[in-house]
């Protein structure tokens, strides 16, 4: 008995909660706002003369400008990337970053980030940390060798 009173109410709450929520409409586009990414990347392996990075679009949901950057020998690296917008509905970006380093394959990664509430932060921030080509060339030619 007590089980069908608990069910009436639980009825009666979610038909007076219902109709209140925003239905989604169909031609409606999620709002995009334009954040700031900050990418910290993190190469290991590099020789003397270092790589060059180029970050653009993982997917179509997430769109700014293709960035490329020189990195040194250290593998340290900031970019700021002030134009990043998402029509995901999560807020999901992915980002492309290739390594082109003089003497060795390209190298792709991917990563993806999940962007800031824009009521809650300005910006986001990612640590990538990648092998370089030259790095893993060394190592696929030390299993060869064995």
């Amino acid at each position: 008995m007590q089980g069908r009173s608990w069910m009436a109410a639980l009825t009666v709450a979610v038909g007076i909660v219902l109709p209140l929520a925003r239905p989604a409409k169909a031609g409606e586009k999620p709002a995009t706002k334009t954040n700031t990414v900050y990418l910290q990347l993190r190469i290991a392996g590099l020789d003397r003369d270092g790589c060059d990075v180029e970050i653009k679009p993982g997917h179509s949901g997430c769109q700014f400008r293709t960035v490329r950057q020189h990195v040194d020998q250290s593998g340290l690296q900031t970019l700021r990337l002030d134009d990043v917008t998402t029509s995901s509905g999560d807020r999901e970006c992915a980002f492309s970053i290739t390594i082109r380093e003089a003497g060795q394959a390209n190298r792709t990664v991917r990563r993806g980030l999940r962007l800031a509430a824009p009521e809650t932060a300005a910006s986001s921030s990612m640590e990538c940390f990648i092998n370089s080509p030259s790095k893993l060339a060394k190592a696929e030619q030390e299993k060869r060798t064995r």
